[in-house]
């Protein structure tokens, strides 16, 4: 094991500071998304990813403790037109996301169109960053 990995697998604040705390089922309630959060918060993840509708939440409950919020676009195909992806990627933001993770057209990857892939994650990250946030 190299010096790295043994300095940090022995600090586990470390090794929990490099882990983003998810929860992404369509189903998960106020309740889970606390539990998420006081988890997160307890072991210094780096971040805790949600569905965008609980973003305001989390930004809320893990204000000031150096946990961030990430969210998910175009979740879970990736197969949202850019002009829609960089929507929710500005509005995310808007809301509270820190982070924000897009999901590739994955149809069009596994046709092979990574121009086309190439193209509309490059446009919903223009767009998205071309908008100011209210923030």
């Amino acid at each position: 094991m190299s010096s790295r990995r043994w300095a940090t697998a022995r600090h586990p604040t470390r090794l929990a500071s490099l882990i983003d705390h998810t929860l992404l089922k369509p189903d998960a309630t106020r309740e889970n998304i606390e539990q998420l959060c006081r988890e997160a918060a307890q072991f210094c993840f780096a971040s805790v990813c949600v569905n965008p509708n609980w973003v305001p939440l989390c930004r809320e409950l893990l204000r000031g403790s150096g946990v961030k919020v990430c969210t998910v676009i175009g979740f879970p195909f990736g197969s949202h037109l850019p002009d829609v992806k960089a929507y929710e990627a500005r509005r995310a933001v808007e809301t509270g996301a820190e982070e924000v993770d897009m999901v590739i057209n994955i149809g069009a990857l596994k046709s092979r169109t990574t121009r086309s892939s190439r193209w509309t994650s490059a446009a919903s990250c223009s767009r998205s960053a071309s908008t100011p946030s209210s923030r």
